[in-house]
């Protein structure tokens, strides 16, 4: 994959962990009120074509999957559900999305270093 989809690619990641984490948030401070319903989002469609664009080898394709995911994600809202906000669920939420983000912020910071050392010439 080209140094620019990879970086598009994980700046799509990025996002979609902060719109979870976005998500569990507003859960939680909807919680307090009665009879509170939990917020969700579908991004399933979103990570399947993360997935897809780690594995395909068409540097067109996959900068045409990571924009679609990128205008799904723009598009996506929250929607109300049936189901009761359980307070240490989306304490896990919110905590699982905020690692993973920090593992991708590190990655990203490495992939920077790398072209930096590149554009030097101590390669």
């Amino acid at each position: 994959m080209s140094a620019e989809n990879t970086i598009d690619a994980v700046r799509l990641a990025l996002g979609l962990h902060e719109a979870r984490a976005r998500v569990a948030g507003m859960n939680v401070a909807r919680a307090g009120k009665p009879d509170a319903t939990a917020l969700k989002v579908d991004f399933a469609a979103i990570e399947a074509a993360l997935h897809e664009v780690a594995k395909t080898g068409d540097e067109a394709a996959a900068a045409r999957l990571i924009e679609a995911a990128a205008r799904e994600l723009q598009a996506s809202r929250p929607e109300t559900t049936h189901d009761p906000i359980r307070l240490d669920e989306q304490m896990g939420l919110i905590a699982t999305a905020g690692v993973e983000y920090q593992a991708l912020t590190e990655a990203l910071s490495r992939q920077f270093g790398l072209m930096r050392i590149a554009i030097a010439g101590r390669i």
